[in-house]
């Protein structure tokens, strides 16, 4: 079908588009008249225009992540049932974990608070919302302790003296 690449780039107006700005594509040009239709049709697994992700080590993307400047915390831990990582990740680096989500009970975000504790992990929180594609967006629905917020400034002003220390050497 002839969607363009553009069109996915323009309607998603980010440099990184995923699947949900490629449906909306697809709704757009009329080739699927709901988002759940193009997932269903093209964009799932084992479908016309499924890609699987690549995947790379949590070293590694620790590595990438800290050179960048930012700071590497895991996303929604309760989701991705990933709790086995967690002692490994923050053993190589890793600056937090996300407690706080909108799909976290209030059992779940206490486990990651304990966890962030145990290994001197960051807490997150967010919303995990990518705009209005299932619905109202999340964004402003979790509500995160300021004084997390500001150990996270601290820990991004951290690594950006570092990065800055780095470029001066």
């Amino acid at each position: 079908m002839p969607l363009t690449a553009e069109a996915v780039f323009t309607l998603a107006n980010c440099r990184a588009p995923g699947r949900p700005h490629v449906a909306r594509a697809l709704v757009a040009a009329g080739f699927c008249k709901t988002l759940d239709e193009a997932f269903e049709r093209f964009l799932k697994r084992n479908r016309p225009a499924w890609v699987p992700k690549f995947k790379m080590t949590g070293e590694k993307a620790l590595a990438l992540i800290h050179q960048a400047g930012g700071v590497a915390v895991l996303a929604h831990p309760g989701l991705n049932r990933s709790d086995g990582v967690i002692p490994a990740l923050a053993e190589a680096g890793m600056d937090g974990i996300e407690c706080f989500h909108t799909k976290h009970s209030t059992l779940t975000t206490e486990r990651y608070l304990e966890l962030a504790d145990r290994f001197h992990l960051l807490v997150t929180g967010g919303s995990d919302c990518h705009g209005l594609n299932k619905g109202k967006p999340l964004i402003g629905t979790v509500r995160v302790p300021y004084e997390y917020v500001e150990q996270l400034k601290a820990r991004a002003a951290e690594i950006k003296q570092l990065m800055v220390t780095r470029v001066d050497s």
